[in-house]
């Protein structure tokens, strides 16, 4: 079966950022795609690799909460970004920007009081 690459990674996108924890196996499921169609489809529209693309998503979505309701505890991010566990998040997010989530809290916050020039 042929698929619309650009659709198909556009859909791949959305659901990322509602969930960016989810698998390539538990997406391709949902979809009814295969995982090597999903990761061409990436590939060849996005320019990136699935995980990258995963951690680009999560990494705004984190941003977007955070810019949202600062004072928002880790645990409770982490549970409405979709993860199951703040030490499995916490690992997704040092992987994915090199900070740890009270890191990146911080780095947002001084951007938000930094005024752009």
């Amino acid at each position: 079966m042929s698929y619309d690459h650009r659709l198909l990674s556009e859909r791949v996108a959305l659901s990322l950022f509602g969930n960016p924890s989810i698998s390539l196996q538990e997406l391709s499921k949902e979809l009814g795609v295969s995982r090597r169609t999903m990761q061409r489809a990436v590939i060849d529209v996005k320019g990136k690799r699935f995980r990258d693309l995963q951690d680009e998503l999560l990494l705004a979505r984190v941003e977007s909460l955070l810019m949202a309701a600062p004072c928002l505890a880790i645990k409770e991010l982490c549970f409405q970004v979709g993860f199951q566990s703040p030490r499995s998040f916490a690992r997704a997010v040092r992987s994915a920007c090199g900070l740890s989530p009270e890191q990146l809290r911080a780095h947002i916050a001084s951007s938000l009081l930094t005024p752009a020039i």
